[in-house]
């Protein structure tokens, strides 16, 4: 019987948003996805444009973390998420000054 309720402890806290090791996860997550998005819509290399998606494809919220973690996190941190989300995006779009041309 202890190890069923370790086992559903151990469960419980990898879906934990509060765990550190998800937090991190998640910024980590939102940053790389930020700027791969960004990168993607300004750049004007092909390759570049290519390599982000991959990346972005690579992080994307079905491999790393579930979509209801995201959730939690989303309304649980959604001020320190809207501050990254808008530091990344405005770092990317200064890297990224010029638009691809179509």
């Amino acid at each position: 019987m202890e190890d069923w309720t370790t086992h559903l402890r151990e469960i419980a806290e990898q879906l934990n948003p509060y765990n550190t090791g998800n937090q991190v996860l998640y910024y980590t997550w939102l940053i790389v996805y930020t700027f791969t998005w960004v990168a993607i819509w300004r750049s004007t290399r092909p390759w570049l444009r290519f390599l982000c998606f991959l990346l972005n494809q690579l992080f994307s919220v079905g491999i790393l973390l579930s979509t209801v973690l995201t959730v939690a996190f989303i309304i649980s941190f959604w001020k320190e998420s809207l501050a990254v989300f808008v530091a990344t995006a405005g770092l990317s779009l200064l890297l990224f000054r010029r638009r691809r041309q179509h």
